[in-house]
């Protein structure tokens, strides 16, 4: 019986845990403010000079995408997707964050690093499909 209740109670705890997880998972990973715009037509250029016409739909990871309208900085730093006007001079690590210069629809430009959870870009492929790029594969991309 005791073993039964040390059972129960690890059960209970790691479920618990796993709830408090998934909820702070779900907030951090649904952010889509509705007073930014998603869907943006990009130009993109991979490093071996070949250029895409794309629509960036948002970032993530590789299972999954994160956010459509923001990524975040290593500071914990929102870079609103929409006041894009290009992002160059992209790091190529193959993991870990991206370090780019990000230069703003409004004149301004900073040089930030995006987090891991947020380097791989969703885009719209062929007949509808979501495609997924990581960010470390570019040396630019200008928003349109």
């Amino acid at each position: 019986m005791k073993m039964l209740s040390r059972a129960l109670f690890r059960i209970a705890a790691i479920s618990v845990v796993c709830l408090v997880t998934s909820t702070a998972l779900a907030q951090y990973a649904g952010h889509n403010d509705p007073r930014h715009r998603s869907s943006l037509r990009a130009t993109m250029t991979m490093v071996d000079g070949t250029v895409r016409n794309v629509v960036l739909q948002g970032v993530g990871c590789s299972d999954s995408i994160c956010s459509r309208v923001r990524a975040k900085d290593t500071k914990a730093d929102d870079v609103w997707l929409d006041g894009l006007a290009s992002i160059r001079e992209i790091s190529h690590q193959a993991t870990g964050p991206v370090t780019a210069v990000f230069a703003f629809k409004d004149g301004g430009e900073r040089q930030a690093s995006i987090i891991e959870l947020h380097r791989v870009l969703y885009i719209k492929g062929s007949f509808g499909l979501t495609n997924k790029l990581d960010l470390g594969r570019l040396t630019r991309i200008d928003f349109d």
